[in-house]
């Protein structure tokens, strides 16, 4: 027993950091004063010497030290020591070892160690959180834009921070229209579409994304979760997660008859505005304090700076946002009440918004301009509808839907013969793409050609428009989900009630 305790002893004794939290860096830098090492055959290095960064530890006694390479040597130092040292990084990842020695990222795990455990528990979190979105549709899969996303992130990040910590950045695109991005401890990084659509230009959505990256490098979430003094358990939380979606799917679904396509009914889209998603929040530690968002704002922009990329762009992202915000009436996100500062305080901070043009964004994220579009249209949001849709049109990727919509909008806001021609001229170039034909291109061609006082044009409109609901009809057997399909078939036969109705009225006029 005493020739083991011997052999321990001798152990720690000659390897304290293999028991004690430690870091492995890589990080470069000179040092600006006298900086004192541990060493009986060199007790200092002079300011203006080059080293170079390659661990920090606990060691047994609770003190925090590191390891510098100086001219092929390496010698030990306390923690403070560091301070003497100006870091430059050559890349990404030496940038985000220099933020998280400079904000006290490091500091925190050497006391806390990694916190394997509840990183464990925080993976598992976004596991059940990404099968609430997948089982209520709530999420996009574009591989086209899925590459894209991650391509503006790979940008930002190394594919890993090398320094311990678990968590690889997924991206996931979810459907909603209130901007917004977010980014749990794991990586998983959610993307909304309306944020998408919010900003016009990659270089705002590079600032946005640097801005959640920095959430995740600085670990606010696993911070925040350690002050969290009490947490519901896992498998209540999620049943109430899951009985309140519900709920908001059938209350978005009882407004089927502003609902541009049927399609629409069974998304779920209003699922992340609902009253849970404060609850979420906090048990993903994602609840930030207004130090943690001014922080992260801080940190993005001089990411942004250190990759050559525009540092206005945060600015100008927010204040789009802000616009957003109060077109849509949503006067608590800009308050600044609570935890959370206020949009103004924080654009305050980085400077005025610049002016961006980028005429080829529009090209890349088309389709959920179109995807937006249709939702502001079921919201009666005509105007908004029409501004995204223009955008593709625009930019020379505008297609079937939004056509469609374009022809809408001016069907809702105006009523003059100028404005009913180019709606119908919006419904014919929509049929002369004819790659994936709209339901309601024959819907809203008769209705303009009744402004236009063409009854018989629009009864055969009307017609061939019950012809399109009947094959929808037809096609019902497809959709496995039984509340899915009674909600479906309840729009398509009051659907082909009403153009019916509407076929005996042209028959009259």
């Amino acid at each position: 027993m005493n020739l083991i305790k011997l052999v321990v002893s001798i152990f720690i004794f000659n390897h304290p950091i293999g028991l004690f939290s430690q870091i492995t860096l890589n990080l470069a830098g000179t040092t600006t004063k006298v900086v004192f090492v541990n060493r009986e055959t060199s007790n200092q290095v002079d300011a203006g010497v080059n080293v170079k960064l390659k661990m920090i530890y606990r060691d047994e006694g609770g003190y925090d030290k590191a390891h510098i390479l100086v001219d092929d040597k390496i010698e030990l130092v306390q923690f403070k020591q560091l301070e003497k040292i100006d870091f430059k990084p050559s890349g990404n990842q030496e940038f985000w070892q220099q933020q998280c020695l400079k904000r006290g990222v490091y500091e925190n795990i050497l006391v806390n160690g990694f916190q394997y455990k509840v990183r464990k528990e925080m993976e598992d979190e976004a596991l059940n959180y990404l099968y609430h979105l997948s089982s209520n549709n709530l999420l996009i899969k574009d591989a086209y834009l899925e590459s894209y996303l991650y391509s503006l992130v790979y940008k930002l990040l190394p594919e890993k921070t090398n320094d311990g910590r678990p968590g690889i950045v997924n991206v996931h695109i979810v459907k909603d229209l209130a901007p917004n991005a977010f980014v749990f401890s794991n990586g998983s990084l959610f993307v909304n579409t309306g944020l998408l659509s919010t900003v016009h230009s990659e270089a705002e959505l590079l600032a946005v994304l640097a801005h959640e990256i920095a959430h995740f490098v600085l670990d606010h979430a696993i911070l925040n979760i350690n002050k969290a003094t009490q947490r519901q358990k896992r498998a209540e939380f999620w049943s109430a997660v899951a009985t309140g979606a519900a709920a908001a799917v059938d209350i978005y679904a009882a407004s089927k008859s502003q609902v541009y396509t049927p399609g629409i009914l069974t998304m779920g889209t209003a699922i992340l505005s609902f009253s849970i998603a404060e609850s979420i929040n906090e048990r993903f530690g994602i609840k930030y304090s207004q130090e943690q968002e001014m922080e992260a704002d801080r940190v993005a922009v001089d990411l942004l700076n250190f990759t050559q990329a525009n540092p206005k762009a945060l600015s100008t992202a927010l204040s789009r946002i802000k616009t957003y915000c109060v077109l849509a009436g949503d006067y608590y996100a800009l308050s600044g009440q609570g935890t959370h500062p206020s949009i103004d305080s924080r654009i305050n901070a980085m400077g005025k918004p610049t002016t961006i043009n980028d005429s080829t964004y529009d090209r890349k994220i088309s389709f959920i301009n179109t995807f937006n579009a249709g939702l502001e249209m079921s919201r009666q949001h005509f105007t908004a509808s029409r501004e995204l849709v223009q955008r593709n049109i625009k930019a020379n990727v505008g297609t079937e839907d939004d056509y469609v919509l374009a022809s809408m909008s001016n069907l809702y806001l105006h009523d003059s013969p100028e404005k009913n021609k180019e709606a119908l001229d919006y419904l014919t170039k929509a049929k002369q793409l004819s790659a994936n034909p709209s339901l309601n291109i024959h819907k809203i061609e008769a209705l303009v050609f009744l402004r236009l006082e063409k009854t018989t044009d629009a009864k055969d409109s009307f017609l061939k428009y019950k012809m399109s609901l009947e094959k929808e009809v037809a096609n019902l057997g497809k959709i496995n989900n039984d509340h899915d399909w009674s909600v479906v078939a309840r729009y398509l036969n009051d659907e082909l009630d009403w153009t019916q109705k509407m076929i005996m009225k042209a028959n009259r006029l």
